[in-house]
């Protein structure tokens, strides 16, 4: 579980540090916005999907098993 919360916390600071980078690139150059603002959001995007990188990965994981499973189901479910 120790191992699974690492690299759960890990994958999420991967995301989140493209996230923040996506973040402030689209409005870097911007007139009258202020820098220091973005940066802090862009800061707390990071931190957040850092903390909860592992939660997210655990429903990606749900998701991807609940979606095998749908497959299998009579009728309309799953993706065609």
């Amino acid at each position: 579980m120790g191992e699974f919360l690492w690299f759960g916390t890990m994958l999420g600071a991967s995301v989140g540090f493209v996230h923040f980078l996506q973040f402030l690139l689209t409005r870097a150059g911007r007139p009258g916005r202020n820098f220091l603002r973005h940066l802090w959001h862009g800061l707390w995007i990071w931190a957040l999907w850092t903390l909860f990188g592992a939660y997210v990965l655990a429903f990606w994981l749900l998701g991807l098993v609940l979606m095998a499973i749908s497959s299998f189901l009579p009728g309309k479910a799953g993706v065609q």
